[in-house]
């Protein structure tokens, strides 16, 4: 027990020395509001750090800087206009971190595409069913197209989702979001005759946290559609 708890102190203590400057994940002025999205994956710092690294190099930029250690990241890359890229990364712990991205000046949505390059880079560009299932469900539900994208759109709220796309055509529809940790999760949605064909995806494979997600955003869907499924 003693051994554990000085592994912990020990732990604790360079996680705080990190964020003291001396680490690339020390706090610098990245910006405020617009100019910075931030997200969270639940991965790793050092996977996070090598999938910047990888996306930003997707964008023909040149890395200018490139600090990183186990707990983190300073990365600046310089684009064709001589405007700059900011990316950090600090581990929050030995599986999970937090990533910010600053784009100049202050656009928002390039560094939103970044995040999802990112997620791409580690696996977790969209939700896709497992070969073997596990990740998906199917319901069919008393409504229409706009009124079940509506709700997938509230359940995404409610859970505190990010939603990534959304889309609504004359047969079907679609909303892509993000959990807390960046995994991805889908609704899908098909007309027939006057009911809709929900299809819940969770993840990109069968795993204890796509199941859990899975039946989380079917339960908040079931609510916000005020129906239930056939």
């Amino acid at each position: 027990m003693k051994t554990h708890l000085a592994l912990a102190g020990i732990v604790a203590m360079l996680a705080a020395c990190s964020h003291e400057g001396s680490s690339p994940s020390s706090k610098s002025d990245w910006g405020t509001g617009l100019n910075t999205v931030e997200r969270k994956y639940g991965k790793p710092a050092t996977e996070v750090h090598d999938a910047a690294v990888a996306a930003l190099k997707g964008y023909e930029v040149n890395v200018a800087k490139d600090r990183h250690d186990e707990m983190g990241s300073e990365i600046v890359a310089k684009r064709g206009d001589d405007s700059k890229i900011y990316v950090t990364i600090s581990a929050l712990d030995a599986k999970s971190s937090r990533a910010s991205v600053r784009v100049d000046p202050g656009d928002s949505k390039m560094a939103t595409m970044v995040h999802e390059r990112i997620a791409e880079k580690l696996g977790m560009g969209t939700a896709k069913g497992a070969m073997l299932g596990g990740n998906t469900d199917d319901r069919t539900y008393d409504a229409d197209l706009k009124t079940c994208l509506d709700a997938a759109e509230r359940t995404a709220k409610a859970l505190d989702w990010t939603v990534t796309n959304k889309e609504l055509h004359d047969t079907w529809a679609q909303l892509d979001t993000r959990d807390a940790n960046s995994n991805p999760a889908r609704f899908r949605m098909e007309r027939s005759d006057d009911r809709t064909k929900v299809k819940f995806t969770a993840g990109a494979g069968k795993t204890d946290d796509s199941k859990t997600t899975l039946a989380k955003m079917r339960e908040e869907f079931d609510r916000q559609v005020a129906g239930h499924a056939k």
